[in-house]
């Protein structure tokens, strides 16, 4: 169970008014908007970026990440990125026990306060990577987050969409950088690196993933905007944030 005391302590972690609102906030709610999108498509990269936007612009904002930023939710990314989970439902259950701490003790009391959050990966990527990817039956987890977000359903989700073979040779230069800087005697964290990222994954995993993502964003475009991650991440970010603009309009404090 999740107690108020526990609320606020993850909300600590967070640097933004006790009350959820500054001098110059602008919007009448926080709203909670979602980035989804394949390896290597950027989106950490650009959420940070909207965050920053956002901020600037006097929205109170915080940015998390799925799994994460609970201590459940640090246990089941440590186990997701291991080996040792091989059965795809099995990390369904967890990535959505994760999601319903996350949920309870940050999301809710942040929108409740008035914050707006930005998340690194949400529903739509358990759909995509562990139903359409894996082959989880899609209506099971479509059940599983109706039950753990309750009604904390996502205003935007933004897609970053990119071609796989593209986002590969972006995650393979990645790499090569990170281990390059690594000490020659550190062979196990070496190993460690490079074996425990769903980017490892064949060609024909992300094109599911991929397809999944797209079905999901068509099937509901007032509530999706799929942006080409091809692009520079100026422009990429330029988009996303024309976008969000225009969710912005619809919730001002008037």
């Amino acid at each position: 169970m999740t107690t108020k005391k526990n609320s606020d302590r993850n909300l600590k972690l967070f640097n933004f008014p006790s009350d959820g609102k500054s001098s110059k906030n602008i919007l009448s709610k926080g709203l909670l908007i979602t980035f989804e999108g394949g390896e290597g498509s950027g989106k950490s990269t650009q959420c940070k970026r909207l965050v920053k936007k956002l901020v600037d612009e006097g929205i109170n904002s915080i940015l998390i990440h799925e799994p994460g930023n609970t201590m459940l939710g640090e246990q089941v990314r440590k186990w997701v990125k291991s080996k040792n989970i091989q059965n795809p439902l099995a990390e369904t259950y967890l990535f959505c026990a994760a999601r319903a701490e996350l949920c309870k003790s940050v999301i809710g009391p942040a929108l409740d306060k008035g914050v707006t959050v930005i998340v690194d990966r949400f529903i739509h990527s358990t759909l995509a990577y562990q139903g359409y990817g894996k082959g989880v039956d899609l209506e099971l987890i479509n059940n599983l987050n109706k039950i753990t977000i309750e009604d904390y359903k996502p205003d935007l989700t933004i897609l970053l969409d990119i071609d796989p073979n593209i986002s590969s040779n972006r995650i393979n230069k990645s790499v090569n950088i990170e281990l390059s800087s690594l000490e020659k005697s550190k062979k196990n964290k070496r190993e460690n690196f490079e074996g425990n990222r769903f980017e490892n994954m064949n060609i024909n995993f992300h094109n599911k993933v991929r397809n999944g993502y797209l079905e999901m964003a068509n099937s509901d475009r007032s509530s999706w905007s799929i942006v080409g991650a091809q692009q520079s991440e100026a422009r990429v970010a330029d988009s996303i944030w024309k976008r969000v603009k225009r969710l912005i309009e619809t919730h001002k404090i008037t």
